[in-house]
């Protein structure tokens, strides 16, 4: 449902075991992460060690080369800024944006525009007044402002 992905990492802590199994996923999905080193900003953070198990972390779940050469930030989430130096100018979230931008490929689809509306929702909410509420990808299609959105149930015969 991705196109990239983006690890968050507490510079001091370093990668942790829950980060192992979704980086494995991710991998094996050919995605190419980014490394965001959080909270470098702290007394005790080593974000040079934390960058070392990353890579350590790829290497041992089998990364690819393009995967291994994966591009990384210094950020303070609270604070509200990441940048490419350890010791940057610490602004805003522009690089990571930047980043994003041209590290992540553009989705394949955006030629569909004309298609039919579709849409693979990973999750329903419900406001008593918005009505449903999906988050999910656009696979095909373009929704319009104002315009209703008829779904069909899954057929579950055939999952």
């Amino acid at each position: 449902m991705v196109d990239g992905v983006v690890l968050l990492v507490d510079a001091a802590e370093g990668p942790m075991p829950q980060t192992k199994f979704v980086t494995s996923k991710a991998l094996a999905l050919g995605l190419r992460p980014i490394v965001v080193l959080n909270k470098v900003d702290k007394h005790d953070a080593e974000p040079d060690r934390a960058l070392d198990e990353c890579f350590d972390l790829f290497a041992a779940l089998d990364a690819s080369e393009d995967q291994l050469d994966f591009p990384h930030l210094y950020a303070s989430g609270r604070s509200g800024w990441a940048d490419v130096e350890l010791n940057g100018p610490r602004t805003n979230l522009s690089a990571l944006f930047d980043l994003i931008i041209n590290h992540v490929p553009a989705p394949k689809q955006l030629d569909q525009q004309d298609e039919d509306f579709r849409m693979l929702a990973t999750t329903l909410g419900n406001d008593p007044f918005v009505g449903r509420i999906l988050t999910g990808r656009v696979e095909s299609g373009r929704v319009k402002i104002g315009g209703n959105t008829a779904g069909t149930e899954p057929d579950w015969t055939k999952i």
